[in-house]
C-alpha cells in the first residue's frame, strides 16, 4: 500500500510504503519532501546539540536511513523533484598530492548546479599559487537519475565538454564510492578519479535540515567526508598520477538561493583533520567539521542555529551539532574587480569539545565569477589541537559574504611576560590597538611543541591571566591573540610565545624525554626539539619501519632546556621512519613522514 505522507503546513509531499511508516522511521519518513515551517524549525534546533544519529543500522550497508533525521541512502544521491526546490548541487572538493619526485599539491572544487545547468571546475596548484577557474553555463546540458548518483554533463563545440559521474555500486557493491570525469578544455585540466568514503555520511544539522537564516531559507543538508582518492589529475596540459588523496562531498537540494539573496550571504568551511603525518584519505584518528555562517548585516553573525552551525564526526564515528562556538577572521583579501574584501585566514574554535584549529589558504586568490556574483573559493591548511592531541588537516573554504569596506584585524598583543609559582602560571601583557572596531578581549593558548599546534585556554578582558591547568612535570609554550566586539568577529595573529618550564622537576619527569619533531611530514628539512632538565648524554638516529638504521642524527652531550637540532633530510627516500631519542635512562620515539 502507497500513503500519502504529506505534513498539513508544508507544500512538500512524498510518498512511503505503510511497512515503512509501521517500521519505526519516524522523522525519516519525510526524508525528502516534507518541509515544517520555520515554527516547526525552531522546535527541531532546540534539540540539535544530543541527536543520536546511529539508528542501529550499518552504514556500509545500503539503504541506510540514519536514526532520527531525512536521510536516506542511497536514493538521496539523486535529484528531489519536489516543486520547491530552487536550488539542488553535487558539490565535491579534493585535496591531492601528485607523483615524484615533484609530489606536486593540488586542490580541485567541482560543482553541477542543477537549475542553472552550471559547472564549476576549479584547480589550484599549491605548489606553484596559480589558479584555473572554468565556469560553464546557459547551453551545456546536465542530466541527472532518480534515487542514486549519476550524472552527464555535456557542451557542444567549440571547447566541447563531457563530463560524467556515477556511483559504482552497481559494478562493485562498495556504497558511497563514485568515479569523476571532467574536462576543461579552455585551460588544458582535467580529473578522473574515483573516491570512496571511510565514513559514515555526516548529517548536517543533526537531522539533514537546516533553515538558512531568518527570511524562509531552508536546506536538506549531508556531506561524505575523508574520501579516499585513486587516479589521475590534468592541470595545464601536464598530467600527474595521484599518490594520496582526501576528498569531501557535499549534497544540498530546497528552497533557497545563493549569492545573488542579501538574506543569505554566507561563510562555509569543510574540515579534515588527523594525526600529524596522516596520509591524505588513510585515515588515522580522523575528525571532520562542516562549519557554516551567515552575515544578518555586514558584521554580525548572530549565536543562533539558524545564524551559525558547526557538525562533527569525530574518530568513533559519533556526530554532533552546535551553534555555540568561536570563529574567528584573521585577516582579509581584496578584490579589485568588484571592490569587495573578502575574509582571507580562519580560526575555529569549540570550547565544549576542547577544539582549537587554525586555517591558511596556501594560494591567496582563488576567485569565481559566476557572472551574476563573485566569491571566494579554494583550499585550506590546518593545524590544531583537537582533545590535547596535535593534528594537522586540509580543508575547503567558499566565502560568498564580501564587505564593501576594510575590515582591520586588531594588532598583535605584545609584550607577553611569564611569572611562574608553584601550582599556576601567571600571564601579563600590554594593550592591542583596535583595528575597524573596538578591542573585544584577549584569547589564551598554550602549546608542547610551539609548532603552530595551540590550545585554546579562555578568554579575558583584563591585561593578565592565570593558568591553573598544566599538567605536574610537563613543559609548555604560550602565546595569545587580540579579537574585536564584533560576533562576526576579526582577531590577530598570535603573539611571540614564552617557554614555561614544568612547575615540578621530580624525578619522575628527569625520566622522560620532552621531545618533538616539526614540520611533520618533512620536506627535506625540519627541526627536533628536546627538553631535558639536566644536561644528558644523548643519542639521535633514525630508523625505518623494518627497523633497520639510516642515519645517526647527534651522538654528544645536551645541554639542560629547550634544545633544537636542524634535520636534514635529504636522501631517505619518500616513506614514514621512527626517530628515536635515548639517554642514558630513558628512550623516546617519534613517527615523521619524509614526503
Amino acid at each position: 500500500m502507497i500513503i500519502n505522507c504529506k505534513n498539513q503546513n508544508s507544500k512538500y509531499e512524498t510518498h512511503c510504503s505503510e511497512d515503512q511508516k509501521i517500521s519505526g522511521w519516524g522523522i525519516g519518513n519525510f526524508r525528502k519532501m516534507v518541509i515544517p515551517q520555520i515554527q516547526y524549525l525552531q522546535i527541531i534546533f532546540v534539540f540539535l546539540f544530543c541527536v543520536d544519529i546511529s539508528s542501529g543500522q550499518n552504514w556500509q550497508n545500503y539503504p541506510y536511513a540514519p536514526g532520527n533525521s531525512f536521510l536516506n541512502f542511497p536514493s538521496d544521491d539523486g535529484y528531489h523533484p519536489a516543486p520547491n526546490t530552487s536550488t539542488e548541487w553535487w558539490y565535491i572538493n579534493l585535496s591531492l598530492t601528485g607523483s615524484a619526485p615533484a609530489f606536486k599539491k593540488y586542490s580541485v572544487m567541482l560543482c553541477y548546479f542543477r537549475f542553472a545547468n552550471m559547472r564549476i571546475f576549479n584547480i589550484a596548484s599549491e605548489t606553484d599559487k596559480s589558479f584555473n577557474n572554468d565556469v560553464l553555463q546557459a547551453f551545456p546540458v546536465l542530466n541527472f537519475q532518480l534515487n542514486h548518483w549519476d550524472l552527464t554533463y555535456t557542451k557542444i563545440p567549440p571547447n566541447a565538454v563531457n563530463d560524467y559521474s556515477k556511483w559504482t555500486y552497481q559494478a562493485n557493491g562498495v556504497p558511497y564510492s563514485y568515479i569523476y570525469h571532467a574536462e576543461d578544455p579552455v585551460h588544458n585540466n582535467g580529473l578522473d578519479v574515483t573516491v570512496t568514503s571511510n565514513r559514515p555520511p555526516l548529517v548536517v544539522g543533526a537531522n539533514g535540515y537546516i533553515a538558512l537564516g531568518d527570511k524562509g531559507d531552508s536546506s536538506f543538508y549531508y556531506s561524505y567526508s575523508n574520501m579516499n582518492v585513486k587516479g589521475k589529475i590534468k592541470y595545464k596540459g601536464v598530467t600527474d598520477n595521484i599518490t594520496s588523496g582526501i576528498a569531501w562531498i557535499d549534497r544540498q537540494y530546497g528552497p533557497f538561493t545563493v549569492g545573488v539573496n542579501s538574506s543569505n550571504l554566507y561563510e562555509w568551511f569543510s574540515l579534515q583533520l588527523d594525526e600529524p603525518g596522516t596520509i591524505l584519505g588513510v585515515p588515522n584518528n580522523p575528525a571532520e567539521f562542516n562549519i557554516w555562517q551567515i552575515f544578518s548585516d555586514s558584521t554580525s553573525v548572530p549565536y543562533k542555529a539558524e545564524w551559525r552551525l558547526v557538525s562533527g564526526i569525530y574518530p568513533d564515528d559519533s556526530q554532533d551539532t552546535s551553534s555555540s562556538f568561536i570563529f574567528e577572521r584573521t585577516g582579509y583579501w581584496y578584490d579589485p574587480g568588484e571592490g569587495k574584501y573578502y575574509s582571507q585566514g580562519w580560526r575555529f574554535i569549540n570550547p565544549a569539545k576542547d577544539i582549537t584549529v587554525d586555517l591558511y589558504p596556501p594560494v591567496k586568490d582563488q576567485l569565481v565569477d559566476v557572472t551574476l556574483f563573485r566569491f571566494w573559493e579554494g583550499g585550506v591548511n590546518l593545524k590544531g589541537v583537537i582533545q590535547n592531541k596535535n593534528v594537522d588537516g586540509v580543508g575547503f573554504a567558499e566565502i560568498v559574504a564580501g564587505h564593501k569596506f576594510q575590515i582591520v584585524v586588531p594588532s598583535i598583543p605584545q609584550g607577553l611576560n611569564l611569572n611562574s609559582f608553584p601550582d599556576h602560571n601567571s600571564l601579563t601583557w600590554q594593550p592591542s590597538n583596535p583595528g575597524t572596531f573596538p578591542i573585544g578581549g584577549y584569547r589564551i593558548f598554550r602549546s608542547t611543541s610551539n609548532d603552530g599546534h595551540w590550545k585554546y585556554l579562555g578568554s579575558t578582558t583584563n591585561l593578565n591571566y592565570d593558568d591553573y591547568t598544566p599538567t605536574p612535570d610537563s613543559a609548555y609554550y604560550y602565546s595569545i591573540t587580540s579579537f574585536d566586539n564584533q560576533t562576526g568577529t576579526s582577531a590577530s595573529d598570535y603573539s611571540a610565545s614564552v617557554f614555561a618550564a614544568p612547575l615540578t622537576s621530580n624525578e619522575l619527569f628527569d625520566l622522560n624525554i620532552n621531545a618533538n619533531i616539526f614540520p611533520n611530514p618533512i620536506n627535506k628539512t625540519s627541526k627536533i626539539q628536546i627538553y631535558l632538565t639536566k644536561m644528558e648524554s644523548i643519542k639521535i638516529e633514525v630508523y625505518d619501519l623494518p627497523g633497520r638504521k639510516v642515519r645517526s642524527i647527534f651522538n654528544s652531550s645536551m645541554a639542560a632546556g629547550m634544545n633544537s637540532i636542524d634535520f636534514l633530510s635529504g636522501g631517505l627516500g619518500q616513506g614514514t621512519y621512527l626517530l628515536k631519542i635515548e639517554t642514558e635512562r630513558q628512550k623516546r620515539t617519534l613517527k615523521f613522514v619524509e614526503m
